[in-house]
């Protein structure tokens, strides 16, 4: 019965407006979809669900034109017959009470913590309880309407902060009170402060946590409110195989970070569209030789236009060229709820005054077009911007530059986003600012406009790679199998509670600086040596851990010239122990023949002067797609991060994911895999920024004594072993009762270690390397590291 019921299931997506457009013609309703509708992308979720499950919708319709009581039963006929929609019909009053008053004049100034306490009057702001009475009022009509249409086994997905409490009013009705319910805020949810200024606050959040699966953009987000379900119910959570949790009232609620994205076919098919092509020329045309910033963004205080346009003026004074090469064309969209006289009037002096300022020949500098445009103009202005500019104050995931990405024409697709705009975060190749930093957005620019095509291209690839990837219809079918299994989760989470476990202290006893006068003595004094050094942190720098920075770390010039002079001398064995592929160590060493290489922890060396050899071919593999598996799954719940498939594992990494979330993650990923391959021959280890599973027949350890025995003239008499993860610790365990006076086994970073020796940044390697290739000084000299 219950195999019957799931295949006969719907999905009824609930939303404020439905993505219908309906309009009178000779007194007749007509309709059509609204595909155009960014905040749901409904044509993702069509395209997602198609030939799976049938979509149902229910919202307010999209219309102007009054709705007469006695045409209310026809339209609901033609909407649920042709279209599977279920309209909410409000009287127009408490539509205006319901959207103006309570959703854009109190809900979304305070998610968007930009809240006033005083009215413009100077007059202090009174929370309206009667327009919070309307706000319930709708949510129950909607309420009915879902019930109406809900036949045990649907899924329900409820959308953004009009609906805040449906899904608890949902609950409350006997046929749905075992239904699956999933809600996804597409606007941030406020710190913990900001949110307890609601005198509501409690309701709404007993409202959202009515829900079996609750979705947000960000982990920013997630974890304020994670925050109110704590400070404000006394609920803590908890992790479980990538995903958090509440519990609330016997139900345990899950909790999903996931961004929306677009439908990058759709943007394709409009950049050949006659009229795009058309407008994209007469753009070109007429802007002919200039260097185009672009925005996009609702004519609203928190978009920080304002602030955007001081930085450009700011440029503009720096620099003749730019007053000869650089414009910025800015698009503000009106929004009826949103638009203040105030801001529009600074906006407008604004652009008057660099205009009049910086305007020559009949040209200038700010193009500023105050109205609504079409998805052609918008796809015909993205294919000629250089560069797009956004600088809102405080933002939701914002999917303009999603869709920059994928119209930007070749040689463009640069982004200079606002750090509060959240798809900065996911778009790892865009410049961040921040918007209040006038004089640093100058700088950026600036930066942007002296780099190089190869830089552009590379940086847009990456970009346009990740929005490609992750389109709307993923996260949709995506978000939908976690409601369709959330019933499923069972067995015992681990609690992370509210506060940080307390945390050992760790005595470093015998664990010392690296002094390179000690280092230079012993290696002035030797005739055999050998040095293995990591790449990734201590050749490299680590200070970032994103994934451009990954996959353009190389060693720096200073690195290279003292490898270069070590290598020259017949008495130094050198080796790179790294858990790169062969292809980038080759390329990044190919100056250097005389170097050794060791590729993916071990699977592969390269010995001075000769070529790779094979990997091993008794290796145990079976695991492998099992902890693939494993981490496809972390990956769709951890934006930001991604997997890397070597010879010899498998790499997590989490270098662009939240912070704090990814830690979490990978805590929770690493006992899991841990707990899954515990019969395998593979080993589970964890650096900064990455986690990894590797056959456990591989290892810098094993490496290291397959080289020491290969050395058949006698162990060298001086060691320096440099490394600074996890993965280096197989190293400095090889050589842990050799003589101390002739190795220096070096950990970079101070932390618990099998290194007799740290230094505290890769700079302090490449010093010491400079120190031993620059050979005898001053035996009165005494460096150490600053």
């Amino acid at each position: 019965k219950r195999c019957e019921e799931e295949a006969r299931a719907d999905v009824i997506v609930v939303v404020y407006r439905l993505p219908v457009i309906a309009w009178k013609s000779d007194g007749k309703w007509v309709f059509r979809w609204d595909d155009d509708a960014l905040y749901l992308t409904f044509g993702g979720l069509r395209q997602a669900m198609e030939g799976k499950l049938t979509l149902k919708c229910v919202g307010i319709l999209n219309t102007d034109e009054e709705i007469r009581e006695d045409e209310k039963l026809e339209i609901t006929r033609i909407l649920e017959g042709e279209f599977h929609c279920s309209p909410v019909f409000l009287p127009q009053e408490m539509r205006d009470k319901f959207y103006q008053g309570f959703c854009k004049g109190i809900l979304w100034p305070v998610f968007h913590m930009f809240q006033d306490a005083t009215l413009e009057i100077g007059k202090t702001v009174e929370f309206d309880f009667d327009l919070w009475d309307v706000y319930n009022q709708v949510n129950e009509m909607f309420s009915e309407v879902v019930c109406s249409i809900y036949n045990p086994g649907d899924l329900i997905w409820v959308h953004d902060y009009h609906l805040l409490v449906l899904p608890g009013k949902l609950r409350d009705r006997a046929p749905l009170a075992g239904a699956k319910i999933g809600f996804f805020l597409h606007i941030p949810w406020p710190s913990s402060e900001t949110y307890r200024s609601l005198p509501v606050r409690g309701e709404i959040l007993r409202g959202v946590l009515s829900s079996t699966l609750v979705g947000f953009h960000l982990f920013d987000y997630a974890r304020h409110f994670l925050s109110a379900c704590r400070r404000l119910l006394s609920l803590d959570h908890s992790a479980h195989r990538g995903m958090l949790g509440v519990e609330y009232m016997g139900r345990h609620v899950l909790i999903r970070v996931s961004h929306i994205g677009i439908d990058p076919d759709r943007f394709a098919r409009a950049l050949k569209d006659d009229v795009v092509l058309k407008r994209s020329r007469e753009m070109r045309l007429q802007y002919h030789g200039r260097w185009i910033l672009g925005g996009v963004d609702d004519l609203d205080e928190l978009k920080g236009i304002s602030l955007k346009l001081l930085a450009f003026e700011e440029l503009l004074k720096t620099s003749w060229i730019f007053r000869e090469k650089l414009m910025l064309i800015q698009v503000a969209i009106p929004k009826k709820s949103r638009v203040s006289e105030t801001t529009r009037d600074e906006i407008s002096s604004l652009v008057d005054r660099i205009n009049s300022t910086y305007g020559m020949n009949g040209r200038v500098p700010v193009v500023y077009i105050e109205q609504d445009i079409t998805f052609s103009e918008r796809v015909a202005l993205y294919s000629i911007i250089d560069t797009l500019f956004l600088t809102p104050l405080r933002d939701g995931l914002n999917l303009v530059p999603y869709e920059y990405i994928i119209s930007a024409s070749e040689g463009k697709g640069q982004l200079v986003l606002s750090e509060f705009t959240g798809c900065s975060k996911a778009l790892s190749a865009a410049i961040r600012v921040n918007p209040w930093d006038i004089s640093d957005i100058a700088s950026q620019i600036d930066k942007a406009f002296a780099m190089s095509r190869e830089e552009i291209t590379a940086r847009h690839t990456s970009d346009s790679s990740y929005v490609s990837k992750h389109p709307t219809s993923t996260w949709a079918e995506s978000f939908l199998s976690d409601l369709h299994q959330a019933s499923e989760v069972t067995g015992k989470l681990v609690n992370l509670g509210y506060f940080l476990p307390s945390v050992r202290s760790v005595d470093l006893f015998g664990f010392e600086r690296l002094n390179l006068e000690t280092l230079r003595s012993s290696y002035t004094g030797s005739d055999k040596r050998l040095l293995l050094l990591d790449y990734d942190g201590t050749l490299t720098s680590n200070s970032e851990s994103t994934r451009m920075s990954f996959a353009w770390a190389v060693p720096g010039t200073e690195t290279m010239n003292s490898l270069q002079a070590l290598a020259s001398d017949e008495r130094n064995t050198i080796f790179i122990v790294s858990g790169r592929t062969t292809e980038v160590l080759s390329k990044a060493f190919e100056s250097i023949s005389s170097i050794g290489l060791i590729a993916e922890h071990g699977l592969q060396i390269r010995y001075p002067g000769e070529c790779w050899g094979p990997p091993p071919t008794d290796v145990d593999y079976s695991w492998l797609e099992l902890a693939k598996e494993i981490m496809l799954r972390y990956c769709e719940r951890t934006d930001g991060s991604y997997i890397e498939e070597k010879k010899s594992g498998i790499v997590w990494h989490l270098g662009d994911a939240d912070p704090e979330f990814g830690n979490w993650q990978a805590k929770d990923l690493h006992g899991h895999l841990c707990n899954v391959l515990a019969g395998y021959e593979a080993s589970v280890i964890s650096g900064r920024g990455w986690l990894q599973v590797r056959s456990s027949m591989v290892s810098k350890g094993i490496i290291t004594e397959t080289i020491l025995q290969r050395m058949s003239d006698g162990e060298p008499d001086f060691v320096f072993c440099v490394g600074d993860d996890q993965t280096d610790e197989d190293m400095f365990k090889c050589f842990g009762s050799w003589s101390s006076e002739k190795v220096f086994t070096c950990t970079v970073g101070v932390k618990p270690s099998n290194a007799k020796y740290y230094v505290r940044t890769n700079l302090d390697v490449s010093h010491a390397l400079e120190t031993l290739a620059l050979g005898k000084r001053n035996s009165t000299e005494s460096v150490t590291f600053s």
